[in-house]
């Protein structure tokens, strides 16, 4: 057997021979204790303290996410695995946005996590009638792993817009943009992120898909 033991969050991936199962997970022990996960010598298996570590190797493996917030999911039409919700619909959750905001703000809060680089956080999905908002995918146990010297100016220019549509207060876009020097370093939740004009703003999958939004 093989073992990782971590005193601290620790993200891993287990690979089994030939790809017949793929395991992402992550270790998070309380303070002062230990978390060990354990898996057959046969087995490969990547570790580190942030979830970019594995994720190179998962994509590796499938090919690559479509936004950060995408989960190791196991594909039980075609087998195999893919991107997608690992089975957590009931924590998923849509919130509107203008087309101008939505893929910006995306692009903005991936940059606040792999800063220097390009990608979703979430994903965006059009309404087939262009008139209507966008939506963004979340899940209510989302982290934002927020790096160390992130700029926080391209969510600040990203969410400029919903202050002048009055979809959001200065305020609470000012208090967004400086929780990401605050909390540069550490991981925050990402419904912390979420002010509170948005509260309405929000809907669940089913009825995002039964207004007309193509969520696959």
């Amino acid at each position: 057997m093989q073992e990782i033991t971590a005193t601290e969050r620790t993200y891993y991936f287990i690979k089994k021979p030939n790809n017949v199962q793929l395991i992402e997970g992550v270790l998070d022990p309380k303070p002062g204790r230990k978390q060990v996960v354990a898996t057959q010598d046969e087995n490969t298996i990547f570790s580190g303290p942030r979830r970019l570590d594995v994720l190179a190797e998962i994509e590796a493996t499938i090919g690559p996410q479509v936004a950060f917030n995408d989960l190791l999911t196991k594909d039980e039409v075609n087998g195999g695995y893919t991107w997608g919700r690992d089975g957590e619909e009931d924590d998923t959750f849509l919130v509107f946005a203008r087309p101008s905001v939505a893929e910006p703000l995306s692009r903005a809060l991936y940059e606040v996590v792999n800063p220097g680089q390009t990608g979703m956080y979430a994903r965006v999905y059009h309404h087939p009638d262009p008139t209507q908002y966008c939506v963004m995918e979340f899940r209510q146990e989302d982290i934002v792993p927020i790096a160390l010297g992130a700029d926080p100016t391209p969510i600040q220019d990203a969410l400029a817009i919903t202050v002048t549509d009055g979809a959001l207060t200065q305020q609470e876009v000012d208090d967004i943009v400086n929780a990401v020097t605050t909390y540069a370093g550490q991981e925050v939740n990402l419904v912390d992120f979420i002010p509170a004009s948005w509260a309405d703003q929000q809907v669940d999958l089913e009825t995002a898909i039964l207004l007309g939004y193509n969520l696959e």
